[in-house]
């Protein structure tokens, strides 16, 4: 058993339209699906950002509460960064675009890559990650240049305040392999080690605990990849047998089928299998995320949300 490599990664923020902006507008990924947040009765957006098919591992998905929840509490426990992939020739183009839109930004390097920092309006951290080979190919319709376009998820960074039980779960459990350090942050890999096969811990004991649940300007979960219903069932049972009993039953997810667990460190990680149709199932290629879409059990209140939500265009 071993992941894939990434599925999607979800954020919490406040509002729609400023998230479009900020992942559409600037990071140039299409806007692959609009629907909502399949908990609770009041209808609030889950907007879908990747490559033209909305392919696992190119995903970064976003709860939009309005002023509903919240602020939430960055700390200890959570996912404090979302590093996007880029060709390594293309950061130059990034930061020109980033200072012409006047978009703050800091340049450094991290375990041995030139990488770019910034923020989403929600304060949420970004990097875009500078790297050699990476095959997934970028959306194209956007107005960034294909050679320079984002490809995909490279990594999460998680603040851990210990490493010890953390260290042996990714290990005995995810079925991950320590593969570098630097300073108080080590990397680890899924199946082969590459883009978008690794997951970043950085070790700060003392860093006060973050807010858990759906708090704006935090990220709410990592999904990972595990391919089909027997192998994530598989992980569910394997988890539990080790006494890591903080696993849900899978859950339908209309797109998807989510199994979450809680990791030692504190942050919510979920197993994950696409529907065979994948962001198909109800839309065309060419229409993808231009309109509303809901599940089959919830599209008679479709006009309905439709009148609650937030104008996205």
């Amino acid at each position: 058993m071993h992941f894939n490599g990434y599925h999607h990664i979800t954020n919490t923020v406040t509002g729609g339209r400023t998230d479009v902006q900020f992942h559409s507008g600037l990071l140039g990924l299409r806007n692959v699906k609009r629907t909502v947040l399949l908990d609770g009765k009041r209808p609030f957006y889950h907007l879908y950002y990747g490559n033209q098919y909305g392919e696992p591992g190119t995903l970064v998905t976003s709860f939009a509460f309005g002023e509903d929840r919240p602020l939430g509490r960055q700390g200890s426990g959570q996912v404090r960064s979302i590093a996007m992939s880029v060709p390594e020739d293309s950061l130059g183009y990034w930061s020109d675009r980033l200072a012409s839109r006047g978009v703050a930004y800091e340049e450094f390097e991290l375990l041995g890559e030139r990488r770019i920092r910034l923020h989403h309006p929600d304060g949420i951290e970004y990097q875009l990650v500078g790297v050699a080979v990476d095959e997934r190919l970028p959306w194209t319709g956007a107005d960034v240049p294909p050679a320079a376009g984002i490809r995909g998820v490279h990594s999460v960074m998680v603040v851990t305040r210990e490493v010890d039980e953390l260290d042996m779960f990714l290990k005995g459990g995810m079925g991950l392999v320590h593969r570098d350090s630097d300073g108080s942050v080590s990397s680890y890999s899924m199946a082969n080690g590459q883009v978008g096969q690794l997951v970043e811990f950085d070790h700060q004991p003392d860093e006060p605990q973050g807010s858990w649940g759906y708090m704006r300007n935090t990220v709410d979960h990592v999904a990972f990849d595990i391919g089909d219903s027997t192998a994530q069932l598989a992980f569910k049972d394997r988890l539990e047998a080790m006494g890591f009993i903080d696993v849900t039953d899978p859950r339908d997810r209309n797109y998807f089928h989510s199994c979450y667990f809680r990791t030692p460190a504190g942050a919510m990680f979920e197993a994950t299998w696409s529907h065979p149709l994948g962001f198909l199932k109800d839309e065309e290629l060419d229409s993808l995320g231009s309109s509303l879409q809901l599940p089959s059990w919830l599209e008679n209140q479709h006009e309905g949300f439709l009148a609650e939500l937030e104008p996205l265009d």
